[in-house]
C-alpha cells in the first residue's frame, strides 16, 4: 500500500509538472506570436505613414502647379485640395488605415519671426514682440489647469528670456551674459547658436519654461520658416490662434472675442486675399485691418507646410511628421520625425 501511495504521489507530481510546462510553453508561444505580429504591424504602419507623407507632398506640388498654370498665386485657404485631405481615411487591402493632415506653416505664430535677424534697427520691433509675448504667455498661463498658486510663472520674465534666447547678441536686456544661467544647468548648454528654435520642443530649454508650459504653448506656435516676418494667415489660422493676436495700436492688447468672430465670419463668407475679386475680399474690407494686428494678418501665401501622416494596423499606430517647402521642381523636407 505504501508503495502504491508513493507511486501515486510521483505520478501526480509529474502530471502537474507536465501541465505546468505545457502552460508555460503555450504562454510563451502566444507572447512570441504577439511580439512578431506587433513588429510586423509596426513596420507596415511606418511604411504606410511614410507613403502618406509622400502623398502629401504630391498634393502640395499639384497646388503649386495649378498656381503657376493660372499665373496668379492665390491665398492659402482651408478649401484647397491639400487642406481637404484630412477629411478622408484611406484603407489598404491588407487592413491598414491612413489619415493625412496638412497644415499651412502660417496657420500658427512663428516664434522665430518675432526677433528680426540681420537688420540694423530692430529695437521697436523687438520691444513690440516682447510686449506681445508677455500678454500671450499671461493668457496661456491663466488658461492652464490648476490654482493660481500652482502656476508660479512670470510672463514678463519668460518673454524676456525667450527674446534673449533668440536674439543675435550675447547679453540679456539687463546687460548680463546670456549664457550664465544656461552654463549653470546640469548638463550645461548655451543659448541657441543659430538664433532660432529648431523645434517647438526646444522651448523647454529656455529659462523659465518647463514641460507643462511647453505643452500649453504648443497649440499656438511653430518654428517654421526659421526666418521670415511675423505674419499669420487669417484664412487657415485656428480660432484659438486668432485669439492670441494683439491689436496693434498705441496700447497693445490681445484681441477680444468679437474681433475673433469678425475674422472667422469674414473668412467663412469669402477667402481673404490681397485684393478684392469675385472669389475673395481684401484684408482691409473683411477684417478692418487698417488698425493692424500683431503678428500681422498678411501671411496669405505660404511655401512651408507641416504634413502629419497617421497609419494604423490593428492596435499599432505610427505617426510620421514632416515639414515641406512647397516646390514642384524639388520639394525640400526641412524636418522629419517618426513617433
Amino acid at each position: 500500500m505504501r508503495r502504491r501511495g508513493f507511486v501515486l504521489v510521483v505520478v501526480v507530481f509529474f502530471t502537474v509538472l507536465l501541465f505546468s510546462g505545457i502552460a508555460t510553453f503555450l504562454r510563451r508561444s502566444t507572447l512570441d506570436a504577439a511580439i512578431v505580429r506587433n513588429r510586423d504591424f509596426a513596420a507596415r504602419a511606418e511604411a504606410l505613414a511614410r507613403g502618406g507623407v509622400r502623398l502629401g507632398i504630391v498634393l502640395l506640388q499639384q497646388d503649386r502647379l495649378e498656381e503657376e498654370a493660372d499665373r496668379s498665386p492665390k491665398a492659402e485657404t482651408t478649401s484647397d485640395l491639400w487642406a481637404l485631405a484630412e477629411q478622408l481615411e484611406v484603407t489598404t487591402e491588407d487592413g491598414g488605415t491612413l489619415r493625412l493632415r496638412i497644415e499651412d506653416g502660417r496657420a500658427r505664430i512663428n516664434l522665430n519671426a518675432l526677433v528680426p535677424k540681420g537688420q540694423q534697427d530692430t529695437t521697436a520691433q523687438v520691444d513690440k514682440a516682447r510686449a506681445w509675448l508677455a500678454l500671450f504667455l499671461a493668457k496661456v498661463v491663466e488658461e492652464m489647469p490648476g490654482l493660481p498658486e500652482e502656476k508660479p510663472y512670470a510672463p514678463d520674465e519668460l518673454a524676456a528670456s525667450l527674446i534673449d534666447y533668440l536674439d543675435e547678441d550675447d547679453l540679456t536686456e539687463r546687460g548680463e551674459p546670456e549664457d550664465d544661467w544656461y552654463q549653470q544647468q546640469d548638463p550645461p548648454y548655451h543659448t541657441s547658436p543659430y538664433g532660432a528654435l529648431l523645434s517647438v520642443d526646444e522651448l523647454a530649454l529656455v529659462r523659465g519654461f518647463d514641460a507643462a508650459l511647453l505643452e500649453a504653448v504648443r497649440p499656438y506656435v511653430t518654428v517654421f520658416p526659421l526666418k521670415g516676418a511675423a505674419v499669420l494667415n487669417p484664412n487657415t489660422a485656428p480660432t484659438w490662434v486668432l485669439a492670441a493676436l494683439a491689436a496693434d495700436d498705441l496700447d497693445l492688447r490681445l484681441v477680444g472675442e468679437e474681433d475673433v468672430k469678425q475674422i472667422d465670419k469674414a473668412r467663412t463668407e469669402n477667402a481673404v486675399c490681397e485684393v478684392s475679386s469675385g472669389k475673395c475680399v481684401s484684408l482691409d474690407e473683411s477684417l478692418g485691418a487698417a488698425a493692424g494686428f500683431f503678428p500681422s494678418l498678411d501671411g496669405l501665401r505660404s511655401d512651408v507646410f507641416r504634413i502629419e501622416a497617421q497609419a494604423r494596423y490593428g492596435d499599432v499606430r505610427r505617426v510620421v511628421e514632416a515639414v515641406d517647402r512647397k516646390n514642384p521642381a524639388q520639394p525640400v523636407l526641412v524636418d522629419w520625425r517618426v513617433r
